[in-house]
């Protein structure tokens, strides 16, 4: 059997087990209680009126800071429930609910200033805590949506249980046995892997300090043959010079051997 299908075969089975204990009835009272609480917060904080809009931006903080807690508190739980019904939309729910905390942080943070003009610092609040409110609400009919519509195989198991289906539950457990060792060679072959990127690292370490001597091995060299070529053109002027002195040394004898010889000459004479 492929792993996917015994990978499935698992999540099915998990699905099944928490089916049972009722969470679909869980998502539906999450959900209802998110619609709930999001309602309250418009109609107790956050409808238009000039009243409102005339209050400091501090005491609209701590009028909706910690309904704003309350609110993503139970989103969060509602959309992780929602994503163990459908694991497809998981990466969907986790985004948007990322998306909106950020929102909501930012929100926080400006009515948090203290800014030149507060009337408008409370205004630009109230719109943006509006406005991530509406995405709240709009990520909560996402999430029941998902909730309604389950991944397609799951709902062919569970109509095939309620249709008295025997045979299914040792199925899986036999599934869920295969799966037990599957999972232990994933992590044999990723201890394994684990290993052999040590080993690698160590030896591209080794590598990179082998490089390193290498290069300044030949950059000594370098320096070796400069001062070598250097020393040699200094010993040989020196030996030039050194001739060039005997030379004249001779040359010199030799002038005055002449002169000597030509006194020497006239005083025959």
């Amino acid at each position: 059997m492929g792993r996917w299908a015994v990978l499935n075969a698992y999540t099915l089975q998990a699905q099944l087990q928490l089916d049972s204990l009722g969470l679909s009835n869980k998502v539906s009272d999450s959900i209802a209680k998110c619609r709930e609480q999001i309602k309250n917060m418009l109609s107790e904080s956050l409808v238009p009126s000039k009243a409102l809009e005339k209050i400091s931006a501090k005491e609209l903080l701590g009028r909706t800071e910690a309904r704003v807690v309350e609110v993503m508190s139970e989103v969060k739980g509602m959309c992780e429930m929602v994503s163990l019904i459908r694991p497809d939309a998981a990466p969907v729910l986790s985004r948007d609910m990322q998306s909106i905390e950020k929102k909501f942080g930012s929100n926080i943070e400006i009515l948090k200033q203290d800014a030149i003009n507060p009337a408008e610092n409370t205004k630009l609040g109230l719109e943006q805590l509006r406005q991530t409110i509406a995405e709240v609400s709009e990520l909560v009919s996402h999430a029941e949506e998902f909730s309604t519509t389950p991944d397609r195989t799951i709902s062919l198991v569970l109509d095939a249980i309620e249709r008295g289906g025997g045979g299914l539950s040792g199925r899986l457990e036999s599934l869920g046995g295969e799966l037990k060792r599957v999972t232990g060679e994933r992590d044999y072959l990723k201890k394994r892997l684990e290993e052999v990127d040590y080993v690698v690292s160590n030896l591209r370490s080794e590598k990179a300090s082998l490089e390193e001597a290498l290069s300044q091995a030949v950059a000594q060299l370098q320096t070796a043959e400069e001062e070598a070529k250097r020393w040699k053109n200094e010993a040989l002027q020196a030996s030039l010079k050194s001739v060039e002195e005997s030379l004249s040394q001779l040359n010199a004898q030799l002038e005055s051997l002449r002169s000597e010889n030509e006194v020497e000459a006239h005083g025959k004479a």
